[in-house]
C-alpha cells in the first residue's frame, strides 16, 4: 500500500490463522454480535484510505473519497494529508463536518527509502503548510486525530523520530490527539511512547482473534503499558486476498471475522476505536478487495456494525 502522492502504509502483517479454516458463514449461522456492555469503551468506527486520492482499480468509476459511501455508520475515517495545501483545507473543512478525520500525516515527517522509513528533510516546509491548511479550513486541531506514522517499527524507523514528529504536532497543538499503529511484532512486548494517545496494531487473515492467543497476549501486553491517557485502537480485518483463501477465509467469511472482531473489542474497556483496514479495494495490491468490493451480506455486516457503535 505505497502512494506517491499520498503514501500509506498497512503492509500485510499476518499473524497466524485461527482454526484450520474458514467459518463457512455461508452454510452455517452467521456469528452474533454481542450486545454493547456497559463497560464497552469504543467510540469510534471508521475506515482507512476514506479521503486519500486512491481510485479503486477494482471498480469502473474514478473516485478518490468515499466519504458518502460510508455515511451514517461510521464516525472516523482515515484522511490524508496532499501537497496541495488549498486542496488539503478544502479537503479537511468537507470531511470535519462528517466525521472525525484520522489524519494521516506520516509523509510530513518521513519518507520511503525503498522499503524503510526514514526522516523527511523537507519536514519543517510540508509541517507549515499543513499547519496553514489547518488554519484555512476553519477545522479546529482539537477535532483532528494526527495519524502520526504506520508501522514505524516494521519499516525500520527509530522511535526517537516519532517522539521528535509528535512533539512538533504537540507544540503546536498541545491538546491534540495522536496515533500510531504497529505491525504485530511479538511475542516481544511493544513500545509505547508516552506521548501518542491512541495506539494500535494489525494482524490479518485471523478469523476470530478472541480465540488466537498470539493475538490476545499482544493485546494485553499493549494494554498493561497504557497510561492513563491512552486507548488502544483495533485494527479490523476488512480486507480479502487470496492469502484469505489460503487461510480458509471466503469472501462472505469476511462478514463474522469482523463481528469477532466487534465482540472481542466491545468485551475489552482499553479499546477507544475500531479502524477498518479496508473500505476500497486495490491498496496494496490488484487482488486485494475492500468491503465495497465483498458481497452485500459483508456490507451490510459492516453498516450493522458500525450502527451498533454509533448507536443508531
Amino acid at each position: 500500500m505505497r502512494f506517491e502522492v499520498c503514501v500509506m502504509a498497512y503492509a500485510l502483517g499476518l499473524v497466524a490463522c485461527s482454526g484450520g479454516g474458514g467459518s463457512n458463514s455461508s452454510e452455517n449461522t452467521p456469528t452474533p454480535i454481542s450486545t454493547p456492555t456497559a463497560t464497552s469503551s469504543i467510540k469510534y468506527f471508521g475506515y482507512s484510505a476514506i479521503a486519500c486520492d486512491h481510485d479503486d482499480p477494482l471498480d469502473n468509476e474514478v473516485k478518490i473519497d468515499y466519504s458518502d459511501e460510508v455515511s451514517g455508520f461510521t464516525n472516523a475515517n482515515q484522511v490524508c494529508v496532499t501537497g496541495d495545501f488549498d486542496a488539503l483545507a478544502t479537503r479537511l473543512s468537507e470531511t470535519a463536518a462528517q466525521y472525525t478525520p484520522v489524519f494521516y500525516i506520516e509523509p510530513v515527517f518521513f519518507q520511503l527509502n525503498g522499503t524503510q522509513l526514514e526522516e523527511n528533510p523537507n519536514s519543517a516546509i510540508l509541517w507549515n503548510g499543513v499547519k496553514q491548511a489547518i488554519t484555512n479550513s476553519g477545522v479546529s486541531p482539537d477535532e483532528l486525530i494526527f495519524y502520526i506514522v504506520d508501522e514505524p517499527t516494521h519499516r525500520g524507523l527509530d522511535l526517537s523520530h516519532v517522539a521528535t514528529a509528535i512533539d512538533a504536532v504537540k507544540t503546536e497543538y498541545p491538546n491534540s490527539k495522536i496515533m500510531m499503529i504497529e505491525a504485530y511484532h511479538g511475542p516481544n512486548a511493544p513500545t509505547i511512547l508516552a506521548q501518542v494517545d491512541l495506539w494500535g496494531f494489525n494482524a490479518y487473515t485471523i478469523e476470530d482473534p478472541a480465540e488466537e492467543p498470539l493475538y490476545t497476549n499482544y493485546l494485553d501486553m499493549a494494554s498493561e503499558r497504557l497510561e492513563d491517557h491512552q486507548s488502544l485502537v483495533m485494527i479490523m480485518d476488512a480486507n480479502h486476498t487470496p492469502i484469505h483463501e489460503q487461510a480458509g477465509l471466503s469472501e462472505t467469511d469476511m462478514a463474522d471475522v469482523a463481528t469477532n472482531y466487534l465482540n472481542l473489542a466491545q468485551s475489552r474497556t482499553d479499546i477507544s476505536m475500531v479502524l477498518a483496514y479496508t473500505w476500497a479495494g486495490g491498496i496494496d495490491h490488484l487482488d486485494e478487495k475492500g468491503v465495497r468490493n465483498l458481497p452485500e451480506s459483508v456490507q451490510e455486516r459492516h453498516r450493522e456494525i458500525g450502527r451498533l457503535i454509533l448507536g443508531n
